[in-house]
């Protein structure tokens, strides 16, 4: 889940529905009810919202929603991205340790994107996926296939490969999947890195 305050004022300059977040803090809690694993995805942005990092921790600490601090990216070319606008893992760290007590937790898998911590009481865990300060390229293994069709091998590239010709040929599974390894072995974007 997306949600990068709990305050209406900096969601309504986000997206322009000061109402998103008592919608998506809803959402959150019928998923819960339902007994779903949650995680809520935050993008910290220096100047809009790096006051709300104490106030989100504090909202999903203790309730089994994981938390995951994002550094602000530069994805695509839409978003006006400028370095002076991220605020790297460390701040987020700092931030958040002057009001409790927290230490790193191993990662769960090879290739985890969220350096973890958990809450020393017990009461959870947090992430923080510093992709700005801390690059994880080497070890990504994270790919999208946008709506139209293009596979693309880096989050941060905004040219993807065509495999939707192939998807929509009939093309075997195997063709597919060679196509789709083919591209992946042989990606150069690094981007972060």
């Amino acid at each position: 889940v997306s949600l990068d305050t709990l305050s209406k004022d900096i969601a309504a300059r986000l997206n322009g529905r000061a109402d998103s977040v008592k919608r998506t803090l809803a959402g959150i809690a019928t998923a819960q009810d339902a007994g779903l694993g949650i995680k809520v995805n935050t993008v910290v942005q220096r100047g809009l919202n790096e006051e709300e990092i104490l106030p989100l921790a504090r909202k999903f600490k203790g309730t089994g929603v994981i938390l995951r601090f994002i550094e602000f990216m530069d994805v695509g070319t839409l978003n006006g991205w400028d370095l002076e606008q991220v605020v790297p893992a460390k701040e987020i760290v700092n931030i958040v340790s002057k009001e409790h007590s927290i230490e790193p937790v191993e990662a769960n898998y090879t290739g985890e994107v969220a350096l973890r911590y958990r809450f020393t009481d017990g009461s959870g865990e947090f992430g923080i996926i510093p992709s700005v300060t801390q690059p994880f390229c080497s070890n990504c293994t994270r790919m999208r296939l946008s709506p139209d069709g293009h596979f693309y091998t880096c989050l941060f590239s905004d040219n993807g490969f065509n495999i939707r010709d192939a998807l929509r040929d009939g093309q075997s599974d195997s063709h597919i999947e060679s196509l789709i390894q083919n591209i992946w072995t042989s990606r150069t974007d690094q981007y972060s890195e």
